[in-house]
């Protein structure tokens, strides 16, 4: 029988190889994740599909789904866990991924009997020169102009590009077409799904040789009239520490950027789960009643809900880490 845990759980990463991936992460990235090679995304925290074991301690090796099984309250919170309701990841990218789009809740679960369906947020962590992003149409190219490129082969020419550089931050709502490009490193957050819809992938066979299946009806269906879209303007959460930056606020998710030398306590104790994934540096992070954890450069924490006051101190060489935590359609606090 396990005990439940009292404090912050430290995940091991999970690393997927895909078609698309570049042959390796920046290297301060590299040092700090080990990621093999050909490795397209890190998933830092899932308990679906491919789900993040504990790193160490008494639950090392025992994964968030298992967990989510045994204390899904404490660990998530809200009134209707059905899983855990984040999906964390960073993806390494070489190629053009397919040209999708993910379906809203009420269409996942129409279409597929799933619980969530998934809008999600890239964070560009790092791009090389000339990089893009696809995000929806050239304006004026509506769901019949999409369906007329696809019959005619020239989807490529109807695809709104829109630059991609280190820092900038892009919303992209569940039924918003959609590619990231060849040169970029993303930190991503997400609703817990992995629905996905291709238009379009390139012409390109899959790892195993054949050709990826496309889902052209059902991507139809979800889509929603959208053209290109400019980053998001990150928000100052309080001027009392300029360090900490909302890059973006989902109903299901939020994203900061926290850049500290010092101590940094939530300015706001939100319920709910919270993820932290360390970018540079490190520190202690501290929870009332525990010991107080050492932090290093790439390691993700789960700080449960069941641990709504937390706070982080730096080391000397300061810390950049980013919090990532539900909106407010899980915690129950409007939609």
């Amino acid at each position: 029988m396990m005990d439940q845990p009292t404090g912050p759980l430290r995940l091991e990463p999970v690393f997927l190889p895909k078609i698309w991936a570049a042959e390796d992460l920046p290297p301060e990235l590299n040092r700090a994740l080990h990621v093999p090679s050909g490795t397209g995304e890190v998933w830092l925290a899932s308990d679906r599909h491919h789900p993040t074991p504990v790193a160490e301690g008494e639950l090392a090796g025992i994964g968030l789904d298992e967990l989510m099984d045994r204390w899904p309250r404490w660990l998530a919170g809200g009134d209707r866990p059905v899983g855990f309701p984040l999906l964390f990841k960073v993806l390494s990218i070489g190629q053009w991924l397919s040209v999708q789009v993910h379906p809203d809740d009420q269409s996942a679960a129409r279409l597929e009997g799933e619980p969530w369906g998934k809008s999600e947020a890239w964070h560009i962590l790092a791009a090389e020169q000339d990089s893009h992003i696809i995000h929806g149409l050239e304006p004026g190219i509506g769901r019949d102009g999409l369906a007329q490129a696809l019959a005619d082969g020239r989807i490529g020419d109807i695809l709104a590009r829109v630059p991609a550089a280190a820092g900038d931050t892009f919303h992209l709502t569940a039924g918003t077409v959609h590619a990231p490009g060849p040169g970029l490193t993303i930190l991503e957050i997400q609703q817990s799904s992995d629905l996905t819809y291709r238009f379009y992938d390139w012409d390109r066979p899959g790892l195993d040789g054949a050709m990826r299946e496309l889902h052209i009806d059902k991507a139809m269906e979800v889509m929603r009239d959208s053209g290109p879209a400019a980053p998001t303007r990150s928000t100052l959460l309080t001027n009392d520490n300029p360090g900490v930056e909302l890059l973006v606020e989902d109903p299901h998710f939020y994203l900061l950027r926290i850049e500290i030398t010092g101590s940094y306590t939530p300015p706001i104790m939100q319920s709910g789960p919270r993820l932290l994934f360390v970018l540079a540096g490190g520190g202690r992070l501290m929870t009332p009643g525990c010991v107080p954890l050492t932090v290093t450069c790439g390691q993700t924490w789960l700080i449960p809900a069941g641990l709504p006051e937390w706070s982080l101190d730096s080391d000397a060489t300061g810390t950049v880490f980013f919090e990532a935590g539900c909106g407010p359609a899980w915690r129950g606090d409007g939609a």
